[in-house]
């Protein structure tokens, strides 16, 4: 699995950061069905049927030519879907407690959680500009966000940052996949299997009677959640490396505050249009850094 130079990182970059735009779709959708009257706990189990089944009919295109071979690396799969099922289990539980926009703050402590797994378990240090870019992105992340009031659950802040370390674990351990493997039998077994913690944890089958919109929310949200940019992630994050993926993953919250004015008619401020610019200039600089180096 080797790290690509910056002109041969070009397309992958670019596929980084268009599965980032896809997950900032999702914090104005959750809102908007929450306001239809949608409970969070179908929004979350319902996002997961329509991104399987894509995944298991991509699967089956390539099952002829895998064979055996079809599914590599099963522990780290296991340790992909338990993060991925923390993450939905408790960020759209942080939006229904805090306001979306602390929410989203929350969950963006991944931008230095990711450096710092990194380097706690796989010995990378992060490049200067790479601490720069994070330094940069927080900083952005803080004008970005709107002025709201609570109320501030001290419980929806704490789902809200543990969150935010599953979508870092998650980062982080898909850039250690093999690059040379088929992202299709991946994207299945990872999200089948956090669909099932998912719906382990809720069981729907005790909740009230599901809201016959909560199909088509959930499957919209899935597409963007889970069907769009989990199979880029998988292609693409091995050759990027786990700081370069979260950097260019912070993409997701200008992409929420641009939607969140489109489709709820929030209002944008100045400070949130500086704190925009401030993490697009903080992503475009930590792209052109080196790939992190590795110590022992």
């Amino acid at each position: 699995m080797g790290i690509l130079t910056l002109k041969s990182r070009v397309f992958p970059m670019s596929m980084i950061f268009l599965a980032a735009m896809s997950y900032g779709a999702v914090t104005p959708l959750v809102k908007l069905a929450v306001q239809s009257h949608i409970p969070v706990e179908w929004i979350t189990v319902m996002q997961y049927p329509l991104p399987v089944a894509a995944f298991l009919l991509l699967t089956l295109t390539v099952l002829p030519r895998r064979g055996p071979k079809l599914l590599t690396q099963p522990g780290l799969i296991v340790a992909i879907a338990v993060a991925a099922a923390l993450t939905s289990l408790t960020y759209y539980r942080s939006i229904a407690l805090v306001p979306p926009g602390f929410a989203i703050v929350l969950l963006f402590q991944f931008a230095w959680m990711v450096p710092g797994l990194e380097w706690a378990l796989y010995h990378k240090r992060p490049t200067r500009l790479h601490l720069i870019a994070v330094v940069g992105i927080l900083a952005g992340t803080f004008l970005a966000i709107p002025v709201t009031h609570g109320p501030y659950h001290w419980y929806g802040i704490l789902y809200g940052l543990a969150a935010g370390l599953g979508y870092s674990l998650t980062l982080v351990w898909s850039s250690r996949f093999q690059s040379e493997g088929s992202p299709w039998p991946r994207a299945l077994a990872t999200t089948l299997l956090s669909g099932f913690i998912v719906v382990l944890a809720y069981q729907p089958w005790r909740l009230s009677v599901m809201p016959h919109s909560a199909w088509i929310w959930g499957s919209v949200i899935g597409i963007f959640s889970q069907l769009m940019p989990i199979w880029i992630v998988y292609r693409h994050a091995p050759s990027l490396g786990g700081n370069l993926t979260a950097i260019l993953a912070s993409a997701e919250l200008p992409v929420a505050v641009a939607l969140s004015r489109l489709l709820v008619s929030e209002p944008i401020t100045w400070h949130q249009w500086v704190g925009v610019l401030l993490m697009l200039g903080s992503i475009a600089a930590g792209s052109l850094s080196e790939p992190s180096t590795q110590v022992y």
